[in-house]
């Protein structure tokens, strides 16, 4: 996606500290010694949460806090679990400590409070009451740590479904699992739950291919998916399909949906070997092609049930070329496989900002071609996984259907978990293509503070900052992007803009270079080209290229920020004569969007005369566009032209004053951005767990919010002074060390 939240592992290795917080000391003991026969060298008990803070203070000044705390609710004393949860989340050197809860069966109520305030993980005290118990328990929990590859959000995730489905909350564990399933798309045990929580929610077909799809990651897990039922009592998979799974023939493609092949290489062999594979995973509908561009013209007619296998060195056009063209276009529903054995790693950093392939090596094999699959479709075959609702969203946006983008996205965040950091990049996008611009810069500031990094992220904020009319900014921003992936054409497109706009001239060809280099015919990299033509006063060239744009906007919204910005800064005969150069190198006929190409530069031609005061230029300007063919073609920018024309004669005939004044963008947008700023440094965000974005907040139980109102906190004693031979200063002579504390309602010291 461009930008990943970093995230954090636990039991990875078993060396670091371990606390045992339990009342009994025979319980207590034999925790600690199945944890040690688990592998955890240094576990130490403590009798009451009080004893536990003591010990934290100790560890932290020395640097060595503990790993993992595994404690009863109340062992001993006033403190509780949930205080000493709340201590470990706000306090920063406790960052990297995990809790876990053992509660009583009438303590229950407190886990879903824990869970959303950081605990790990929560085991039944019953379970916990004897050695076998404690064994099969704590095992269980390594078992979670090792699938989920220590990752502690994700054994959260897990313990949280299980304590969602004991409480029946069906709506809430089909976010959850969804989530799983994006994090960890791979994994059989996730699929399996996702699988759950579909049925559960009355999802039946749904449920059925993910459960399919969890049998093909594992076989083993075929027992449990026979368990899964419908609300209705039914199995969830009929014993045909059970039979077929068995026996190891169904076809992965068709889990997934894909009925045909397109395939691009230049090499007879190769291609024929993707064939060989297809046909073993059940797929007999092929299209073949030697070249990017014969490829590029059947994908834009064909897109459904279509899975795109292509070389990365293709002749015409590149597969870099292509898979670009795919995504500009906004083509999302073609899961792309990139085959090839001559990506570098700006290639790989290419893909990785667009999302939209999966590079799988050459020479092929069954087992690599079936991963790459199951990685490529798997989003358009889970449509509720969150990163591929954003790339639905980005797709629609491309295709300028941004109402549809934002009824989407609205949808999204109320069927599904989405990280915040996602939220506010999205929401960012979404801003930045209705105009909203200082509410897309918000937004992206939100994002960059919940830690969103990456060329796609950096990009975007180029973006917004350009919109801003802040290009020294946007530059700055955009080369930020651009020095992680240098290839990505529609960037360099928008960074030439940008120079164009600074005024250097020379900087943009440059970049255009660069650009044609990757695709020349792309439709971006064109727009850019006419740009810069119309710029450098060579109609010729202006003239070529724009006789091959369908659609001119883009041209007529640059030439418009050129012209508000050269007026903003004195010179409006500047974008006057830009516009007077656009319309001498305007096509003739052609296109819907070529015909109104003309007629749009005419009247914000007339406005910059306007804005100068030289109406009567503008009234000849005016009086030069055919309005009743205006009218028929587009209609909206006719009634633009009528008004506009009123307001002219109006003013020459003395019947009223024109008041078009000049938007000061860039004093405007700065002022605001200014302010954004502040608030945002006054209220840093801090990524939220993803448990969070449950909302259950509403449903916690009143006892266990009280429990955690009363703050705990702790003052680490310093690291102790080197030995010397000179006495110690008066002032550390008399020093103490901070005693461990219980708050009352004073106000807590900052830790440290």
């Amino acid at each position: 996606m461009g930008y990943e939240p970093v995230t954090k592992t636990i039991f990875d290795t078993k060396d670091a500290p371990v606390y045992v917080v339990h009342a009994t000391s025979v319980v207590r003991i034999q925790i600690v010694q199945v944890l040690k026969g688990l592998g955890f060298s240094d576990v130490t008990g403590a009798a009451d949460v009080a004893e536990a803070v003591k010990m934290l203070s100790d560890a932290v000044s020395i640097n060595k806090p503990p790993k993992w705390i595994l404690t009863q609710l109340f062992p001993t004393g006033e403190a509780n679990a949930l205080q000493l949860g709340m201590l470990i989340s706000r306090t920063p050197e406790l960052s990297g400590v995990n809790w876990s809860l053992i509660p009583a069966q009438d303590e229950l109520f407190a886990v879903q409070f824990g869970l959303e305030n950081g605990m790990l993980s929560f085991h039944p005290a019953e379970n916990l009451s004897q050695n076998e118990g404690i064994q099969s328990d704590l095992q269980r929990l390594m078992d979670v740590a090792t699938t989920m590859d220590f990752e502690s959000e994700i054994i959260t995730l897990n313990y949280t479904y299980k304590f969602l489905k004991a409480n029946r909350h069906h709506p809430q564990l089909l976010k959850m699992s969804r989530t799983m399933v994006e994090l960890k798309p791979k994994n059989a045990e996730v699929l399996y739950c996702y699988a759950d929580g579909l049925t559960l929610n009355g999802k039946v077909e749904e449920a059925k291919k993910v459960a399919k799809q969890a049998v093909w990651a594992d076989q083993t897990m075929l027992p449990r998916v026979q368990q899964l039922v419908t609300e209705d009592g039914k199995p969830l998979l009929s014993p045909e399909e059970v039979k077929l799974l068995d026996s190891k023939k169904s076809s992965v493609l068709e889990a997934f949906g894909v009925s045909n092949c397109v395939i691009v290489d230049s090499d007879t062999s190769s291609r024929q070997h993707v064939k060989n594979a297809m046909t073993q995973l059940g797929l007999s509908q092929f299209h073949e092609f030697e070249d990017g561009e014969a490829a590029w013209n059947h994908i834009k007619a064909n897109k459904t049930n279509t899975l795109l296998v292509t070389e990365w060195k293709l002749r015409k056009l590149s597969g870099m070329a292509l898979v670009q063209r795919m995504a500009q276009a906004g083509i999302q529903e073609i899961p792309v496989l990139v085959c090839s054995a001559q990506l570098g790693a700006q290639d790989k950093g290419l893909l990785e900002e667009l999302g939209t392939a999966v590079v799988i090596p050459k020479p092929l094999t069954l087992d690599h071609l079936v991963e790459g699959i199951r990685s490529a479709v798997r989003e358009e075959n889970m449509p509720s996984a969150y990163k591929g609702a954003i790339r639905k969203v980005r797709g629609l946006m491309r295709q300028g259907q941004v109402k549809q983008a934002k009824k989407l996205w609205t949808t999204s965040l109320t069927t599904m978990l989405i990280p915040t950091v996602y939220q506010k990049a999205t929401e960012a996008e979404i801003k930045l293509a209705e105009a909203k611009l200082e509410d897309a810069y918000a937004a992206c500031h939100q994002a960059l503070t919940l830690g969103a990094r990456g060329a796609y992220f950096y990009n975007l904020m180029g973006k917004v900052l350009s919109a801003l009319g802040d290009y020294d900014r946007a530059s700055k921003w955009l080369e930020k992007a651009n020095a992680e992936v240098p290839l990505n054409v529609e960037r360099l497109a928008e960074m030439a803009a940008v120079e164009m706009n600074r005024g250097d001239l020379e900087k943009a060809s440059e970049i255009m270079d660069k650009a044609s280099a990757v695709d020349t015919g792309n439709e971006k990299v064109m727009e850019a080209k006419a740009m810069l033509a119309i710029e450098k006063g060579d109609q010729d060239a202006a003239s070529d290229v724009l006789k091959q744009l369908n659609d001119m906007m883009n041209v007529v919204a640059h030439l418009n920020n050129r012209a508000v910005t050269m007026a903003w800064k004195g010179d409006p005969n500047k974008g006057v004569e830009l516009y007077r150069q656009a319309l001498q190198a305007a096509p003739t006929s052609g296109t819907a969007g070529q015909k109104s190409f003309s007629p749009s530069v005419t009247y914000n031609l007339a406005m910059a005369l306007a804005r100068k005061g030289d109406l009567k230029g503008a009234k000849a300007v005016m009086d030069g566009i055919d309005l009743a063919n205006l009218s028929k073609g587009d209609p909206r920018l006719a009634e633009k032209v009528k008004a506009l024309n009123l307001k002219i004669t109006d003013a020459l005939n003395g019947k009223g004053t024109l008041n078009l004044e000049i938007p000061k963008t860039n004093e405007l947008s700065r002022k605001r951005i200014l302010q954004l700023n502040k608030v945002a440094e006054m209220a840093q965000a801090k990524a939220a767990m993803v448990v969070k974005e449950l909302k259950l907040s509403d449903t916690i139980d009143y006892r266990a919010v009280k429990m955690a109102e009363k703050p705990l906190y702790f003052k680490p004693k310093k690291a102790a002074a080197p030995e010397a031979n000179q006495p110690k200063p008066a002032a550390a002579a008399k020093a103490s060390p901070a005693p461990t504390e219980v708050a009352s309602n004073k106000t807590p010291p900052k830790a440290g």
